[in-house]
């Protein structure tokens, strides 16, 4: 039988910055859509191969009001959205972090202490470990404020998400048939999740 926990109440999510080793995750702003669309831009073609929304962000306000959107969603405790920031190297004159992408956490349930993880970086920016750190500092996030599961899809033809989700300690759960319709054809998904001792075994 399943252990029994105490209810918990729903709150909003820290607006503080999360620093691990290599990235900052710091909460999204009106002053960084303009640098958070360059990079959507310029990961254009990138991007769009296993997402949906790049062709819905041309413009600047497309990307203030997705801001705004998740912004929103953290005040009502049903979500949270964090800019991916990398860290100036040691040497660097100015410290000046990039940001890299986003990590996002939606469809928070309180009552059942769960919600979904979603994330992505501009291409230059893969290849390099910042996305399993962010995951990986995400969920330590939403594990310290009594959150028990996080879940997450990634497209089968899309190994390098997946890849990320696994060495973040993620475990395959099952395909989800035809689970997403992108670009005229539906894709099936994987399924991966993490539970808080999952973590703290690892630790």
């Amino acid at each position: 039988m399943s252990e029994a926990f105490e209810e918990i109440e729903p709150c909003e999510f820290s607006l503080e910055e999360i620093v691990g080793e290599q990235v900052v995750l710091r909460p999204l702003g009106e002053a960084d859509a303009q640098s958070l669309f360059e990079l959507i831009d310029e990961s254009r073609e990138f991007l769009q191969e296993h997402l949906p929304w790049p062709e819905e962000c041309t413009l600047v306000e497309n990307v203030a009001s997705r801001i705004d959107s998740w912004n929103l969603q953290a005040q009502m405790a049903n979500g949270a959205c964090w800019g991916i920031f990398e860290k100036a190297g040691a040497d660097s004159s100015k410290r000046r972090e990039k940001i890299a992408g986003c990590i996002m956490l939606g469809w928070v349930q309180w009552k059942h202490r769960s919600a979904t993880v979603s994330y992505w970086l501009g291409k230059r920016f893969c290849g390099r470990g910042l996305a399993t750190e962010a995951l990986l500092l995400a969920a330590s996030e939403a594990f310290a404020l009594g959150l028990n599961r996080l879940e997450l899809t990634a497209s089968v033809h899309n190994p390098k998400s997946v890849a990320v989700a696994r060495r973040a300690g993620f475990q395959e759960e099952g395909l989800c048939r035809e689970y997403e319709r992108l670009h005229g054809k539906f894709e099936d998904h994987l399924r991966l999740s993490l539970l808080a001792r999952d973590l703290l075994d690892a630790e």
